[in-house]
């Protein structure tokens, strides 16, 4: 006579190895995102459904560890538990698909845009508590109604899981972290005749335009490429910011290109270049932060922003630029020029890598 929910529980096993092997397709998503921004994404889908803006969001790691990451170590327990028809099987399913669903909600409510392989991940972990909840006649006891047994048990299932973790934490380097300057800039900057930002080389080989839009996920990780590269060739490579906002700043008592003024406005600080990385960082989903938060974070003196970026002239200013893009009939960010002439982001880094 076969076991007790014998069935659900190799179902819980074998939907487990499918979602590790789905929490590595991720982590591949997850660092081409950074390290290889111009290879595009095999998980997009359109605006709404794109992996790789996912990935970019600051919610992709926790305590440093990427996401993926957590969800092979929990794959892993739940796959020894079933394997082993542990009790820990049903609170460890219990907990994954309630972590699927928060992540569910924070992709809706917060980003505003889905990881279709996350929610592959996600649905997995609802089919394994539906399998847990079915096997669990067939399942040894919880290990706290058998204290005697709870140690040894609670090892085996859960002390792989965290070897996982401290592994990623000694050894992952933090390939996530964009390069941020604080402080005062440690390259050449200033502005081009028509008044445009610029970093680098004074007397440069290359100079490269890059249009973009804080809110912008794929230019986030675009621009961190272009910046690291910038730290290798400092007196050859010139970086000039133009701005493309995705809607049109004005008029002036509408909260339209927050980020965008609150940038131009740290610029009579002399600290555009700091406020630029900074902003990458904290817009996420549309949501930018207040002027005072990037002055206490940017070392700004709050009422000199403040002003700035509430004067008319301000919004005439984003507007602009977001005029100036509409002219040129750039289709969209992140947008690169050198010399005049479009070039895609993997032609970008060939010129400047060619340096």
């Amino acid at each position: 006579m076969p076991e007790r929910g014998s069935w659900p529980r190799r179902l819980a096993f074998g939907l487990s190895i499918l979602g590790a092997l789905v929490c590595v397709a991720l982590e591949v998503v997850h660092v081409r995102a950074y390290l290889a921004p111009s290879l595009g994404s095999f998980c997009a889908f359109g605006s709404r459904l794109d992996c790789t803006s996912v990935a970019l969001s600051r919610y992709a790691v926790w305590l440093d560890i990427p996401l993926p990451v957590w969800g092979f170590a929990g794959f892993l327990a739940l796959g020894i538990a079933a394997f082993r028809r542990s009790g820990w099987l049903l609170p460890l399913a219990a907990v994954a698909a309630l972590a699927g669903a928060g992540l569910t909600a924070l992709g809706v409510f917060v980003l505003g845009v889905l990881c279709p392989l996350c929610e592959v991940v996600h649905a997995l972990c609802l089919a394994i508590l539906v399998a847990a909840w079915r096997a669990r006649p067939g399942l040894s006891r919880l290990p706290w109604a058998r204290p005697l047994a709870a140690p040894e048990e609670s090892g085996l299932v859960l002390l792989p899981s965290l070897g996982v973790l401290l592994a990623a934490l000694a050894f992952v380097p933090r390939y996530w972290s964009v390069s941020a300057w604080k402080g005062e800039l440690p390259l050449a900057h200033g502005k081009t005749a028509e008044g445009y930002p610029w970093v680098g080389a004074e007397q440069p080989r290359l100079v490269l335009e890059q249009f973009v839009d804080y809110s912008c996920p794929h230019c986030k990780a675009e621009s961190a490429q272009t910046a690291l590269r910038l730290a290798a060739h400092p007196g050859s490579l010139r970086i000039v910011r133009r701005f493309f906002p995705r809607v049109m700043c004005s008029p002036p008592e509408e909260p339209r290109c927050l980020a965008v003024r609150i940038a131009l406005c740290a610029d009579e600080q002399d600290r555009f270049w700091q406020a630029d990385r900074w902003l990458f960082e904290n817009v996420e989903g549309g949501v930018e932060p207040s002027p005072a938060e990037a002055a206490e974070a940017l070392g700004l003196d709050a009422t000199r922003l403040g002003e700035c970026v509430a004067r008319p002239a301000t919004f005439e200013r984003a507007a602009a630029e977001w005029r100036a893009a509409k002219k040129q009939h750039i289709p969209g960010t992140p947008y690169y020029r050198v010399d005049g002439r479009r070039v895609s982001a993997a032609e970008a880094l060939v010129l400047i890598d060619s340096l």
